[in-house]
């Protein structure tokens, strides 16, 4: 998703929502793509080959990234944990699978292809596709039974809520006006059940995320037109208590002294939250550079500052698509060709993510994460799982 720079690396930090969610991914990496460069997860060097091979089969990397086996021809693109040890993920090939910490499960096929999963606790989970939502509901987990919405739909780009009775998803329209729609769950005026209900924003942006917390309010990003035209990106943000969305001043590409300073953060990538105060946003530039923006708060959500980071070291590689963080020293970004990068607060650096002597040149689609402990990075018939206790 964008470029990288040597040295000093300005990134875009915004309020970003807890789930991770991808912008439009490349191309997945097949046997006629480019190799990728060397990094941690490469091989180890001829000295240590003999050692390698010797070796029984290992779970986990040198860094604690545990290898978990996944139904074959499954592409994730989408990632979500209930936070008591079941983990949902949604694939391009349309299938629902299930981690019951032992092992994956597909849970429901034959969906079409699917890119957006959240959920409001273990048994309260919203999967979306390419035209239709799903909601799943049951006795537990295992139970859960995936029903299409009878609401017509476009392709859900985004799904985040607060609670089973507030849940928003965003919609992408590639051939007409709106660009998008912005759809919101909630119980109806009179007090009936929960439906799906059409919120007007503006009619030119083409949202591609929402994300946000009780106390900072519902955040939406995407692209002002065209997203073939090199259009700028757009925040909206709609505070707690108001009815209306409202533009976020953000700013713009450091680099690029033409761009306005006023609204412009680059086509939003990934987002995720720290806190109600504290949020991070992976973007690209209308060049194609990628960059980071910070959110902060200092009166418990009600206002945010968005400003570029400033990281030292390199952070350069491929295009990512996803970024994760539980405090500001300690942020994960992954994209192309498994590249992955971590900040800890003073440097980046390159985890090693291989079990074998052969590199991890699988894409890296999405995050989940819980906090340092507890974080998942799927894609291209990969799941990975942080372990700390498994580093070596």
């Amino acid at each position: 998703m964008g470029a990288a720079c040597a040295g000093a690396l300005l990134v875009h930090l915004v309020v970003a929502c807890a789930a991770s969610e991808d912008v439009q991914p490349r191309p997945e990496a097949d046997s006629g793509a480019v190799a990728p460069p060397t990094d941690a997860s490469a091989p180890p060097s001829e000295g240590e080959d003999a050692d390698v091979d010797a070796s029984p089969p290992r779970e986990c990397s040198g860094d604690g990234f545990c290898h978990t086996a996944l139904p074959t021809g499954q592409t994730l693109r989408a990632v979500w944990g209930d936070g008591q040890g079941i983990v949902w993920a949604v694939s391009g090939q349309g299938a629902i699978l299930r981690w019951d910490q032992t092992e994956w499960k597909i849970h429901a096929s034959g969906l079409g292809p699917l890119s957006a999963v959240w959920g409001s606790g273990p048994t309260d989970v919203w999967v979306g596709g390419q035209s239709v939502l799903f909601h799943g509901t049951g006795a537990s987990p295992a139970a859960l039974t995936f029903a299409a919405t009878t609401r017509p739909m476009g392709e859900i780009a985004s799904i985040w809520g607060t609670s089973a009775n507030d849940v928003w998803a965003v919609v992408v329209r590639n051939d007409s006006l709106p660009r998008s729609r912005v759809l919101h769950y909630a119980p109806s005026s009179g007090g009936g059940p929960s439906s799906w209900s059409e919120v007007t924003v503006d009619p030119e942006m083409r949202f591609t995320h929402v994300w946000g917390t009780a106390a900072s309010g519902v955040w939406l990003g995407g692209i002002l037109g065209d997203v073939y035209s090199g259009a700028p990106g757009r925040i909206y943000r709609r505070q707690p208590g108001a009815t209306e969305f409202a533009p976020v001043l953000a700013p713009a590409d450091p680099d690029d002294p033409e761009t306005e300073t006023a609204y412009d953060p680059g086509e939003l990538a990934s987002v995720s939250v720290l806190s109600d105060t504290s949020m991070v946003l992976l973007g690209r530039t209308p060049f194609g550079d990628e960059m980071l923006i910070r959110g902060k708060s200092t009166d418990g959500g009600l206002t945010f500052t968005l400003e570029h980071a400033e990281f030292n070291g390199e952070f350069n590689g491929l295009s990512s698509f996803a970024v994760a963080a539980t405090t500001d020293d300690d942020l994960w970004v992954a994209g192309e060709y498994g590249r992955m990068r971590h900040w800890n607060g003073s440097r980046w650096s390159a985890p090693a993510l291989t079990v074998t002597k052969f590199p991890v040149i699988e894409n890296l689609h999405a995050f989940w994460v819980k906090g340092p402990d507890d974080l998942w990075v799927v894609g291209e018939g990969i799941a990975l799982h942080l372990d700390p206790t498994k580093k070596k």
